[in-house]
């Protein structure tokens, strides 16, 4: 059984929780939309994105967000699905914080193949303090082809929306050669995502070493595009990875699998004293006070004596009906 690594922090005393690993939906085709950030007032501007828009001629999807952070401000068509291709947009609020984005093009007409971004999602800050990084669930995905038949899909894999954000080891790449960071250490049954942040270059993420593929996973990464995996690997496993395009210019990685990281916390004169085993010995101390860790209140601190240390202490005050969430991470 997993450990908890997740503590809720409560008036009467501290109360265990544990935040399981939920696995992303798998469908023909995934939508995805990016995360929010800005200062206060500012306008906030989020993509739509089709990871391969091969015979789609309409769409619908429901975004939540967080009415206390943001406002919606509207919705609009993408630069792949045009009004003059035929596309049509409508958006309808639904509940507070939930929008449905429906499109369809008339006469019904499919894209291409490839990735394309839909729409654009614009929200205005309302958050006092700047956001960063702000995530938005999705529900309802529907997508259809020109004669009208279903096309299956699923909701893009998201950090804070399908697991705790610090348990998403996140490793970027773009048009030049390299994952960043290429090595990355992970607890059993946590997650790593790639993501492409470039304009043209296609990588891949492909287990295996010496530019052998050994069928553990393999994803593709066109630009604007992510795959995300959940490690299950027994700890002390070291399993290699690279990009088949680029692997022989020295593109390539490796994910590191350890052990659980066994957490206890004492109340000492109010304050939550943190203490670990396990692990890879370089850790960070994640808090927040929602358990998805997103928002103006989620922050990471250095162990006490380092980053090899093994304890916290916390003092910052919590307020009635309030908790505060704890996660040790590995650091990388």
């Amino acid at each position: 059984m997993r450990h908890a690594r997740t503590i809720r922090l409560v008036a009467a005393g501290f109360t265990l929780c544990r935040v399981l690993p939920l696995l992303a939906d798998s469908g023909d085709r995934t939508i995805c939309i990016g995360a929010a950030s800005g200062n206060p007032g500012a306008r906030a501007t989020v993509p739509l994105t089709l990871d391969n828009g091969d015979g789609v001629a309409a769409f619908q999807l429901d975004v939540g967000f967080d009415t206390g952070l943001l406002s919606l401000a509207g919705v609009r068509l993408g630069p792949d699905a045009p009004a003059s291709a035929g596309w049509t947009l409508d958006s309808q609020l639904l509940a507070p914080g939930l929008v449905r984005v429906l499109a369809y093009t008339f006469p019904p007409s499919g894209l291409t193949v490839g990735l394309k971004t839909l729409a654009f999602v614009d929200f205005d800050v309302r958050s006092a303090v700047p956001l960063s990084g702000i995530p938005f669930p999705l529900a309802n995905c529907v997508v259809g082809d020109a004669g009208g038949t279903g096309i299956p899909c699923a909701a893009c894999l998201q950090s804070g929306v399908d697991g705790a954000a610090p348990r998403f080891a996140m490793s970027l790449v773009d048009d030049s050669f390299a994952f960043r960071p290429s090595r990355l250490m992970v607890e059993q049954g946590d997650w790593v995502l790639w993501k492409h942040a470039g304009t043209s270059r296609l990588h891949t993420t492909t287990s295996g070493v010496n530019c052998s593929a050994d069928g553990l996973w393999r994803g593709e990464l066109q630009p604007g595009g992510q795959f995300g995996r959940l490690f299950v690997e027994p700890p002390g496993r070291a399993l290699p990875y690279f990009s088949e395009p680029d692997c022989l210019i020295g593109m390539t990685g490796e994910v590191d699998v350890t052990g659980d990281i066994l957490l206890t916390v004492a109340d000492v004169s109010g304050a939550a004293l943190l203490s670990w085993t396990g692990g890879s010995g370089s850790y960070r101390v994640a808090r927040s006070d929602v358990p998805g860790f997103v928002g103006p209140s989620s922050t990471s601190f250095a162990p006490a004596g380092g980053d090899s240390g093994s304890s916290f202490t916390d003092s910052a005050p919590v307020g009635a009906g309030h908790a505060h969430f704890y996660l040790i991470v590995n650091k990388f």
